[in-house]
């Protein structure tokens, strides 16, 4: 990302979604049917990141403008006690193949498809924060980039992942868990570590499993900006931050000029540019009026800030979030 924000200037956009399963472990599509749909829906990519078994379905089901993101979902499970009745706390780590500079400096051969992860099980205790790291140590140790997946859902407090070295990022908005149980949103815990001076990016997924029993799909995505719809060059562009998360509304750019940051985006009815700092840090632009619609919104920041990024949301709460940019 550009020291100033926004996006590169040269590329295209293209959306997906890094978080599915299929059959391949509790989903209800197979991976072909996952693939129909999202290219239904206008997706560009998919990451199909089964629990605990790793896909690279990228032979058999890559297209000239759609293509597989092989990944996996690894697991560790803190159970009430061995009878394996009561889950206190889970893990969910996202492991997704790198591009090559990161899977040449894999250390362990790289992963091949249908391999099985062995979740990690624990009973009664543990110790969280190791666990995590051990998890993401892992799959980096096999050429994968690591995303921490919905901590809400999970049980999770901050000290158990929260300083996990290695991360890329955090799953922000999880689309299952927003309509199974309210606890899809984590931007709590995503300023909280952006407040310690860390970077980690944002990502908005589905987590979508097909079941029917309520809507789980096409409701999270992110949009990707890259010179072309490669896996190279879209995990690139990951690692760079060139791209946003959303449930809905789009961001075209956004920057900051001195002490001014702006954004333009589809229309929205509140823009909050959320700043790290003192007490009250940030700021909030919104409609008048439901009828309105916001493109573009700015506002002057008191120079105290240390990272500053924004939520473009609509009527309905559909949201679209940048990553964040830090100050000098």
């Amino acid at each position: 990302m550009r020291k100033d924000g926004g996006f590169k200037e040269e590329g295209n956009w293209y959306k997906g979604n890094l978080h599915s399963h299929t059959v391949d472990s509790d989903g209800c599509l197979t991976p072909r049917e996952a693939v129909e749909l999202f290219v239904e829906h206008g997706y560009s990519f998919l990451g199909i990141s089964d629990h605990d078994v790793y896909s690279d379905y990228r032979e058999q089901l890559n297209r000239e403008d759609f293509i597989i993101i092989p990944a996996v979902e690894a697991s560790a499970v803190l159970w009430k006690d061995d009878t394996l009745t009561q889950r206190l706390k889970v893990h969910h780590v996202h492991g997704i193949l790198g591009p090559e500079s990161v899977q040449k400096q894999a250390v362990l051969p790289l992963m091949s498809h249908g391999e099985v992860v062995p979740p990690r099980m624990f009973y009664g205790e543990w110790d969280g924060a190791a666990v995590a790291q051990e998890m993401s140590d892992y799959l980096r140790s096999r050429g994968c980039l690591t995303i921490y997946n919905h901590p809400i859902w999970s049980r999770v407090r901050e000290e158990d992942f929260a300083d996990t070295d290695g991360l890329l990022g955090l799953e922000i908005f999880n689309y299952n868990t927003v309509n199974e149980s309210g606890t899809g949103f984590d931007t709590t815990y995503w300023d909280a570590i952006l407040r310690k001076g860390r970077q980690l990016y944002g990502f908005a997924a589905d987590d979508n499993h097909n079941s029917g029993e309520f809507d789980d799909a096409c409701g999270g995505f992110i949009m990707v900006k890259a010179p072309a719809l490669t896996h190279e060059l879209i995990t690139r562009a990951l690692m760079e931050g060139e791209f946003y998360a959303s449930s809905g509304p789009m961001i075209y750019d956004w920057g900051v000029d001195g002490r001014r940051v702006w954004v333009k985006c589809s229309p929205v009815y509140r823009v909050n540019f959320i700043a790290g700092g003192p007490v009250n840090a940030g700021l909030t632009v919104m409609c008048k009026t439901l009828e309105d619609g916001l493109e573009y919104a700015e506002v002057e920041l008191k120079g105290n800030e240390t990272y500053v990024r924004i939520e473009c949301s609509d009527v309905y709460g559909r949201t679209a979030w940048s990553n964040a940019l830090f100050m000098n």
